[in-house]
């Protein structure tokens, strides 16, 4: 059996991908750059602890051109599981490809009153991104979801200024497309690795104001 995981929402892939793999009895990455010898590997049995246990094999970010629909056929036979792993949304040409295999869509839920903080950051209008910030914690909104949302925010505009824009909806390459001009990629890197070591920092009980976070963020 085949399974494809892949949408924008990476932290919930994750999560969800952890508890599936505990499933299982026992599993393991596929390392190589290319399927070479994946199909051996999913026919045999040889490592399995008991002959009726199926084991996980999990695949991150596989080339789009080695998964073939013969290919995927003869893979679906095997006597153990494959797990495609993709840290983006599929286009619904290439979903086509999985019709014998059970999908896991991603999608983050963006409340809308959380976009005009976003639209500030990657603005970078700090003053309103403080207010914005400000207004959604009095709201109620958990800290630890807006953190998960200026990432998810960063890392999409990274792609956008790279022109990996493959699975992101169109809308959003459109939309953050006039912000690629006020960021370089080294400011974007700076800016998530701040975010990332706040939200360490806040699962060690070191909690700081957001303000501070924005300040780093934007400079």
């Amino acid at each position: 059996m085949i399974f494809v995981f892949h949408g924008e929402d990476q932290p919930v892939l994750r999560e969800n991908l952890l508890r599936f793999k505990h499933q299982y009895g026992s599993a393991l990455f596929w390392e190589e750059k290319d399927s070479k010898g994946l199909a051996q590997r999913l026919v045999s049995s040889s490592l399995f602890e008991r002959s009726n246990q199926r084991q996980l094999v999990i695949w991150e970010e596989p080339p789009l051109k080695e998964l073939s629909k013969p290919r995927l056929s003869e893979w679906e036979k095997g006597v153990q599981d494959l797990a495609l792993v993709f840290p983006h949304r599929l286009p619904p040409g290439e979903l086509e490809k999985f019709s014998g295999a059970k999908v896991f869509f991603f999608d983050p839920q963006i409340p809308k009153n959380v976009f005009p903080l976003l639209d500030a950051i990657v603005g970078r209008r700090r003053k309103n991104a403080m207010i914005q910030a400000r207004r959604l914690l009095q709201e109620g909104q958990d800290f630890d979801f807006i953190l998960k949302m200026i990432v998810w925010q960063l890392r999409s505009l990274v792609r956008v200024k790279s022109k990996a824009v493959r699975g992101i909806n169109p809308y959003v390459v459109q939309k953050l497309q006039k912000y690629t001009g006020d960021w370089s990629l080294d400011e974007l890197r700076r800016s998530l690795s701040a975010v990332l070591e706040e939200d360490r920092h806040r699962k060690q009980g070191r909690k700081r104001p957001l303000d501070l976070l924005i300040h780093r963020i934007i400079g």
